[in-house]
């Protein structure tokens, strides 16, 4: 059920990632077609800052330690930006046409996927050190770092099937593991289960959700989602997954049961194929271009129950 729709500046364009920082109550936002990024109160979703002159800017991730949120851009750039002022601190490179990004705070690395080079930048010294490029396939989609295992997962397309989820050891630039997900085509959203033993990925093509364990056979479990499935946000206290579409459809699936068990569906509005879910609240944010006056909006929803 729809809780409220909060007005959002620019242009009724395209948004991508969202990143919640519970930490400092903000809900961080790509404004990608508008060249913007949003950093939104996370109670009211009011605004407090918006970012402009970031070009494409489409992954997301907040390193509270480092009090840094890194943004990738096109062509080929991550911006830093202060946690708190939620100022811009420099621009580094990465490689081609960046998508999703992620904060190992164990080494002080930021994972960088260079989805038009199939690779992994690992940019060290919380993004003002050294870039090392880990080749990994002919496309890759989000990366997630794994915290128990102190590894990066990411998604990569493959010259041919099947996709892979790819393991990266972040201080030997690596390979440490690649698990083939069969029926899976256009591997691209991910997130980890929250007990570490599994993966869920959203495969763009062919409208499937993956879950794939990390460990013994790497069994796959498929099921449908809408059509072009993009960003998974997780609720864990709820135990859902959000799959959110270019469709607009939203499919949930419960995590506690074994395999893809549908929840049901939903439907938030047109072009919400971004998902963020906040934990402590059971909210879910969806930045929608165009809302009910024709101009961009932030959707907050609540599940019924």
């Amino acid at each position: 059920m729809t809780v409220s729709d909060v007005p959002l500046p620019g242009g009724a364009t395209r948004f991508d990632y969202q990143e919640i920082d519970a930490a400092k109550g903000q809900l961080v936002v790509a404004h990608m077609n508008d060249n913007a990024v949003l950093i939104l109160d996370l109670a009211s979703g009011a605004v407090r800052k918006q970012l402009p002159n970031i070009d494409t800017p489409r992954g997301i991730a907040v390193a509270n330690d480092v009090n840094t949120i890194f943004v990738t851009s096109m062509p080929n750039q991550l911006v830093l930006i202060d946690g708190s002022a939620l100022t811009e601190i420099t621009r580094v490179a990465t490689g081609n046409a960046p998508d999703g990004d992620a904060w190992d705070p164990d080494d002080k690395i930021v994972g960088v996927s260079d989805q038009g080079d199939g690779a992994l930048s690992l940019i060290a010294n919380a993004g003002m050190g050294t870039r090392t490029q880990v080749p990994l396939g002919v496309e890759t989609g989000n990366v997630v770092y794994d915290a128990g295992r102190r590894q990066f997962w990411i998604t990569a397309v493959q010259p041919s099937p099947p996709d892979q989820l790819v393991e990266v050891d972040p201080n030997l630039a690596t390979v440490t593991a690649m698990i083939p997900l069969p029926g899976c085509d256009g591997a691209h959203g991910l997130r980890l289960h929250p007990d570490g033993q599994s993966a869920f990925i959203a495969c763009e093509n062919n409208s499937q959700l993956a879950r794939v364990d990390l460990g013994g056979m790497h069994a796959v479990s498929l099921g449908p989602t809408g059509n072009g499935p993009d960003v998974l946000s997780i609720d864990p206290g709820l135990g859902w997954l959000y799959v959110a579409a270019e469709s607009g459809d939203l499919t949930m699936f419960d995590i506690t049961k074994a395999g893809v068990a549908l929840v049901g569906h939903a439907s938030p509005g047109a072009n919400s194929h971004t998902v963020a879910a906040d934990p402590a609240t059971h909210r879910l944010f969806f930045p929608l271009p165009a809302g009910p006056n024709g101009t961009p909006v932030l959707r907050i929803m609540r599940p019924a129950h």
